[in-house]
């Protein structure tokens, strides 16, 4: 786990970070009473019995296309956390889907409601590997920017927790 304050890992467990002071767990997947790290789906901290309502899962493994959808709608303006590889490219073929079918109204109504979660799961694909989310925006550079983020939606990801949270795998 890692502070949400200086980004320091933290010790197994701990409630303070050692670096800053700042109580462990200041992010929506930790307990904000123990700064423990929960089961995504608990609703009580089973370290200190806390509450846990309103935590957003973020570890939930999405790896089917209706999973994708369901996820990404869910999540419709959640910029951040992870997204696996799976979760964005079955999004984007949801997206393809819709912008062949959009002759039809009901299609291209969900393809205008579907913009803000594109952004949001492209944002947490480039949480999953490393990149800050205003990365995002190199998709205004002509050419360049387009290829080199479609790079970055195909690279794996990285091992184990970042400072955006722990891997969605």
């Amino acid at each position: 786990m890692y502070c949400k304050n200086c980004g320091k890992l933290l010790n197994e467990g701990a409630a303070v970070c050692l670096n800053c002071g700042v109580k462990a767990g200041n992010g929506n997947r930790y307990c904000k009473n123990c700064g423990a790290e929960p089961d995504p789906l608990a609703e009580v901290c089973v370290k200190c019995g806390h509450k846990l309502k309103g935590n957003i899962p973020t570890t939930d493994v999405v790896d089917s296309f209706g999973g994708a959808i369901k996820t990404c709608f869910n999540k419709y303006a959640v910029f951040e956390g992870r997204a696996n590889r799976s979760e964005y490219w079955y999004w984007v073929l949801f997206n393809f889907i819709l912008i062949v079918l959009s002759w039809t109204g009901v299609a291209l109504l969900l393809f205008i409601g579907s913009i803000i979660p594109s952004i949001a799961v492209a944002v947490r694909r480039l949480h999953d590997i490393g990149k800050s989310g205003w990365c995002y925006l190199f998709f205004l550079i002509p050419l360049v920017g387009p290829i080199l983020l479609i790079i970055w939606y195909c690279t794996p990801s990285q091992d184990g927790e970042n400072e955006y949270g722990a891997n969605p795998n």
